[in-house]
């Protein structure tokens, strides 16, 4: 028992020294998915981290002096007795600690068998098994969603049925009917939440977080089998730091839970964002997580939206600079409302060290033949992607697109549907054969995840295969995915995807989501006035990012045109202006949008918000009419579309003057032209103008008049 507490983080046994509002409180379980096979609960039922007293600190003594806890334990060795002792101490103070349910008498309730099921972030694959628990009858606290009972499990390790000595946990259930599928969905968030907690510490920031295990559990013995989620009890002042929403706690702020949200959005290339961080010290639980697409992890995942709130909220923090996180573009009134932030900021009491590690930093990873859990290790740090590819940038830390791999066959399927670098499937199979009954490895024999993995053959042989060499290649050949939450650190990356800029860009897509919430007076008072040169700024920033639809905005806008976002928004009518909007409307027009390359034609047709720096060109004005022409008219009936502002008909017979008349580095074309007449009548007359077709029709004999002249 002693040698399977000793593999514990020692930072875990210094933080169990700080008072509740500091530390993870009742941490059950091992501080990482690296540090315990996350299929099975032996260690979660045999240990409770106590208030320890001042043994512990010879423990921190040596911490303080290695550079982390691989060096503590080459200078002093587990078969230490100094080591060893200091370990016993620590369990017989565990062991001696009251149960906190004792007043209960949880062990009188009736046990009832229940299956249990655990989902695996790491393979994507959910497994399951019985266990046996007692539940209270009456929940002893309500949430805004679900209300939580009291509950005690046996460990399925436990050879005796002392329910004294059993786990507490909390047993939680939705208070509104929902979908059977929603529980599940929910483990699977906070799993996945989990690994970029993971994530998180690898970058050794100053204090380390993590996020409970929790599973589903169905009552098979109770009517309908009622399904419940079930976790650690924690002991502790429970605190919400921010939700998925926007909010952020004033009082007692806290810097690691607002860094390590900035954290998830930069490490993840803006992807996604874990937020709604709660819980007890860095313990965390019930966190959500935003994706760009919205459509994942329940109705809580706002997608970019959400990610827009919680910057709104954010300023950057001391842990934030230090990781190497830059500072979401604000304009100065928003700032100014974060005043207050940062004041609170200050006072906030956790101090660097001075060895944190920069997000996305090359030096953060697990060094091939180390005694470390080198397939996780590799598995949590950043994919190989090819940046002119935006799609193929993971959306998880265990996501694995790397190429080079690939074409070794070194490759899986992650949770969320990308390609990672994990067991293969006759590994898992093995793994299965050498499984207890209920799929958990009680005989210690490889467990399927990468902590309990084993090689037998040479030490540089690493699992599947993977030998020096090839992680050498691994590491050469990849990139390190980090996208700063800078505007202009992103335009720089877009301009390197030449072609590709527009709409490649999630940051985009927040600043335009600001701009939404600034339209619709979120961040204001009810009877205020919304901030306007505030969302000015969130357009101006998604159209640098490429998003098109602030493109067309800001190019309608500069000119002084009709325009759907910040309809009431004016601009001042002078020539920079004019210049960025034509500017703005000509990239809009390559990019494909019609009324941009309708509006680029007429300029260079009549000369009309034509930017100074360029002349009246009915050559260009064609090549722009052409290029909407040749765009599809119809609707996906297959009925022609005759409610566009700039019908068929019109174009033609527009670009048809132009070829009869000639000038303005236009060669005349009469043949051409009444080519071109002739088929406007035809669309006009599919428009149902019977008198507009035939003036169409008089005006082609006309030009082809001029041609026998």
């Amino acid at each position: 028992m002693e040698d399977e507490l000793m593999m514990f983080s020692l930072e875990e046994v210094g933080s169990a020294k700080r008072p509740p509002e500091q530390r993870g409180g009742f941490n059950h379980r091992p501080s990482s998915l690296s540090e315990s096979n996350a299929s099975d609960d032996d260690y979660e039922d045999h240990f409770i981290c106590p208030i320890l007293d001042d043994s512990a600190k010879e423990i921190c003594h040596y911490l303080k002096n290695a550079a982390n806890a691989r060096q503590l334990s080459s200078s002093l060795p587990k078969s230490h007795f100094k080591y060893r002792d200091l370990w016993k101490h620590a369990i017989e103070k565990a062991k001696a600690m009251p149960d906190p349910w004792a007043q209960f008498h949880m062990e009188k309730i009736l046990t009832e068998p229940c299956v249990r099921y655990r989902y695996n972030a790491i393979t994507g694959e959910w497994a399951q098994d019985q266990i046996h628990l007692k539940m209270a009858e009456q929940p002893f606290g309500k949430g805004a969603m679900r209300e939580c009972f009291r509950t005690k499990k046996l460990s399925n390790f436990s050879h005796s049925s002392n329910w004294k000595s059993a786990s507490n946990y909390v047993s939680k259930r939705y208070m509104e009917t929902v979908d059977r599928n929603v529980y599940f969905e929910d483990v699977r968030l906070q799993m996945e939440a989990k690994l970029w907690g993971e994530e998180y510490n690898r970058h050794r920031p100053p204090k380390q977080v993590d996020i409970m295990q929790m599973c589903v559990i169905e009552m098979t013995d109770r009517p309908g089998k009622p399904l419940f989620h079930l976790e650690h009890y924690i002991e502790g002042k429970y605190i919400k730091y921010n939700s998925n929403s926007g909010f952020v706690r004033d009082e007692n702020i806290r810097l690691t839970p607002q860094a390590f949200s900035h954290f998830s959005f930069e490490r993840s290339a803006h992807q996604l964002i874990v937020v709604d961080i709660q819980g007890v010290g860095d313990l965390y639980t019930d966190p959500q997580i935003h994706t760009e697409q919205g459509t994942d992890f329940g109705d809580g995942n706002l997608g970019v939206r959400g990610m827009a709130l919680f910057f709104h909220s954010h300023l950057c923090n001391r842990i934030c600079k230090s990781m190497g996180l830059t500072p979401f573009d604000l304009s100065p009134a928003e700032k100014s409302q974060l005043n207050c932030t940062n004041k609170l900021l200050k006072s906030a009491q956790t101090v660097l060290r001075g060895h944190e590690e920069p997000c996305g930093s090359p030096r953060v990873r697990t060094m091939s033949g180390s005694r470390s859990h080198p397939m996780l290790s590799r598995l949590s740090e950043t994919s190989s992607v090819d940046e002119s590819d935006p799609d193929s940038v993971p959306c998880s830390p265990l996501a694995m697109a790397c190429s080079p791999l690939a074409a070794h066959g070194f490759m899986g399927r992650s949770p969320l549907g990308f390609s990672f670098m994990g067991l293969g499937e006759h590994e898992r199979v093995n793994n299965n054969n050498n499984n207890g009954e209920n799929g958990e490895s009680e005989s210690g024999g490889d467990s399927g995840f990468p902590s309990e993995r084993r090689s037998d053959g040479d030490p540089n042989d690493h699992v599947d295969g993977l030998t020096d060499e090839k992680w050498s290649f691994y590491h050469s050949s990849r990139a390190h995915v980090h996208r700063s939450s800078s505007v202009a650190t992103e335009v720089e990356r877009l301009d390197a995807l030449l072609q590709k800029k527009i709409g490649q860009s999630i940051l985009g897509k927040v600043h335009l989501a600001m701009v939404r919430y600034h339209e619709a007076g979120r961040f204001c008072e009810k009877d205020e006035q919304w901030d306007q040169e505030s969302a000015m700024l969130h357009l101006e920033r998604a159209a640098l990012c490429g998003e098109l639809e602030a493109i067309v905005a800001m190019g309608q806008c500069c000119l002084r045109l009709p325009h759907h976002i910040l309809p009431d928004m004016e601009l001042e009518d002078n020539a920079g202006n004019k210049m960025k909007g034509f500017k703005y409307l000509l990239l809009a027009a390559e990019a494909g949008d019609r009324s941009s390359m309708i509006i680029v034609a007429r300029a260079f047709d009549t000369g009309i918000n034509l930017s100074a720096d360029r002349k009246q060109d009915w050559g260009e004005a064609i090549h722009w009419y052409e290029s909407v022409l040749n765009m599809t008219d119809y609707d996906e009936g297959g009925e022609f579309d005759g409610t566009q502002d700039e019908p068929r008909y019109l174009l033609l017979a527009r670009v048809a003057e132009m070829y009869q008349v000639g000038g303005c580095n236009l060669q005349a074309d009469p043949q051409r032209a009444g080519d071109l007449f002739t088929e406007a009548a035809e669309a006009a007359m599919e428009a149902m103008k019977g008198r507009l077709a035939n003036q169409y029709y008089n005006k082609a004999e006309e030009a082809w008049a001029l041609m026998e002249e």
